[in-house]
């Protein structure tokens, strides 16, 4: 399973304002559905990932001391029209389901809201 999100900032061990005790690089990226998450950066993509850029981040299941965990890691860039267009998709579902359950708040049905 994999999630959509954008680049919020970089954070690389070489940079001069960042001090590291490995040679990983992580990403903040703001999720289609509005989490904020600081992830790992795949070792292919690390020099490649960019402030702004769309990205996929695995959520597949991983073993952690027993428990699956989702593995959390940035391992696709996705730029230009496709970027904008996975965006708009996911945005657009997340604004429909905020829609239904203000909606369903408000003691209306989301199938029937045109009837008040």
């Amino acid at each position: 399973m994999f999630h959509p999100g954008k680049v919020v900032r970089i954070f690389k061990p070489q940079d001069s304002d960042v001090v590291s005790s490995d040679s990983l690089v992580q990403a903040t990226v703001r999720m289609w559905d509005e989490n904020l998450l600081t992830l790992d950066v795949s070792l292919k993509l690390a020099g490649k990932v960019k402030e702004g850029d769309v990205v996929l981040v695995d959520y597949s299941p991983k073993k952690v001391g027993g428990a699956a965990v989702p593995s959390h890691t940035v391992v696709k860039i996705i730029r230009g029209k496709r970027a904008e267009s996975l965006m708009k998709d996911y945005e657009s579902f997340r604004d429909k389901v905020k829609r239904d359950k203000e909606r369903k708040e408000e003691g209306q049905n989301p199938a029937q809201n045109y009837i008040r």
